[in-house]
């Protein structure tokens, strides 16, 4: 595969992860984090979670950047 059609697959796979996780951001901020029911508490571990999926999808994006294959 051509390294520059490489580099902007993964760009573009980080853009779409910085969109996720901007609207992640979003919704905790648009909803708060108040803790009034025991519903409350699981939307913050659902949180917790999806940022959790968002780092770790970008550092995968990040290290296949930082490290492309021998050739």
């Amino acid at each position: 595969m051509d390294p520059d059609l490489r580099n902007a697959l993964l760009i573009v796979g980080l853009i779409f992860c910085s969109f996720f996780a901007a609207v992640t951001l979003y919704v905790i901020v648009d909803t708060g984090l108040e803790l009034r029911t025991y519903g409350d508490i699981g939307a913050i571990v659902l949180y917790g979670i999806s940022l959790l999926i968002v780092v770790m999808i970008a550092a995968g994006l990040i290290g296949a950047l930082r490290n492309p294959p021998d050739d």
